[in-house]
């Protein structure tokens, strides 16, 4: 008898299967780092909080009910995050670049004067207008970041101080638009108010103030995703910021791809702004929100320039701050807690020689071979 020689067809559940088994593998060498530093810093708190004469177990448990226990923290902490996701965004995909993009906050500044001038000049086109005033954001945004590229790559202008410089710019012009032409008369000043009826809708279901922002903030994560990890221009971002030598010997641009790294960075952190006036506020008040940028590098450094772990810093971030303001009604521990949880949590995220004397250095290569390929590689 002759044997059957037709080709095995892979079952298509067991494809599935490995698939997700290889996708949780990845997602948890990648996680190592962040998860570390998350628990070392809970108990360097609670040394804190025992310090202070307190209870470190109930002043966690307020924080948790303040971060997750009902339906409006959470929605307190997506409220919070959602901005951080975008800035956070800004900073993880220029530093896949070998880039440091600090210039968030302003970047940020210049997207919510943006959508605050056309929130109101294009209302007349309802709901729609929406769709335009964050494309025009991307754009507002696109060109400033682009701005730190191209000193870089035509003058060799280092971006940390480009970006620094740029942050007082961005604020301090969009301060000027809206104390000056946009101003109108009001208890707090600023720009006048957008029709409700074209701002993004809240999401209900007793989030309180959340908004579909946050979505759009998922969306733009995976935006990043798909970019980096999914299309040539993504490919040669990701090599110029490995090896610079390398990316060039291969015909990759290095001034191009340095441009365009910036570039997509301020359009992240402008449409942030963008849904900040939009979604939260309505107007662009002064003075406005603060440090939303500054902070996006933390969210950017925890999630470990990854933008699955920016989703995830933004949130651990906005459940902080969401959870430290129960934590302080409920006992006497201060709201700065949550500033030295996340100091600590940083601290030990960059502190990769200190991880690998406890964790070892494979943790370290595994976590760092996991982002670096993509979650679903």
């Amino acid at each position: 008898m002759s044997e059957d020689r037709t080709p095995q067809v892979p079952d298509e559940e067991a494809t599935r299967g490995s698939t997700l088994r290889r996708v949780l593998v990845n997602a948890g060498g990648a996680l190592v780092f962040p998860l570390f530093a998350i628990l070392i810093s809970f108990l360097i708190g609670a040394v804190i909080v025992l310090a202070t004469g307190n209870n470190p177990l109930a002043a966690y448990a307020a924080l948790l009910q303040g971060a997750v226990g009902s339906p409006t923290a959470i929605g307190t902490m997506l409220l919070g995050a959602t901005p951080l996701i975008f800035t956070g965004l800004a900073v993880a995909v220029a530093f896949r670049a070998g880039l440091f993009n600090i210039g968030g906050e302003g970047q940020l500044y210049i997207g919510a004067i943006t959508a605050a001038w056309l929130g109101v000049s294009l209302g007349f086109l309802g709901p729609f207008s929406v769709v335009l005033v964050l494309l025009a954001c991307v754009l507002t945004g696109f060109l400033w970041g682009a701005i730190p590229g191209f000193l870089k790559a035509r003058f060799g202008a280092h971006e940390v101080i480009t970006t620094i410089m740029l942050n007082y710019i961005g604020i301090y012009l969009a301060t000027y638009i809206a104390l000056k032409p946009l101003r109108t008369e009001g208890l707090v000043p600023g720009t006048d108010t957008i029709d409700i009826a074209i701002r993004i809708p809240f999401i209900g279901l007793g989030l309180g103030r959340a908004n579909y922002g946050f979505f759009i903030a998922l969306l733009a994560a995976v935006v990043a995703y798909l970019l980096l990890w999914r299309t040539r221009r993504g490919f040669q971002i990701r090599a110029v910021g490995l090896s610079p030598g390398a990316a060039n010997y291969a015909g990759m641009g290095i001034g191009v791809n340095t441009v365009l790294a910036l570039a997509i960075g301020g359009a992240f952190a402008a449409v942030g702004g963008g849904v900040e006036v939009l979604g939260v506020y309505g107007k662009m008040t002064v003075p406005f929100v603060t440090n939303l940028g500054f902070n996006g590098i933390g969210v950017a450094l925890l999630g470990r320039n990854h933008p699955a772990g920016v989703v995830l810093g933004a949130l651990l971030f906005g459940g902080l701050y969401s959870g430290a303001q129960e934590m302080q009604f409920a006992t006497d521990v201060p709201l700065q807690l949550a500033n030295v949880l996340l100091a600590v949590i940083l601290l030990l995220v960059t502190a990769t020689k200190l991880v690998e004397l406890v964790l070892g250095k494979r943790a370290r290569a595994l976590a760092g071979a996991r982002l670096e390929k993509g979650l679903g590689q």
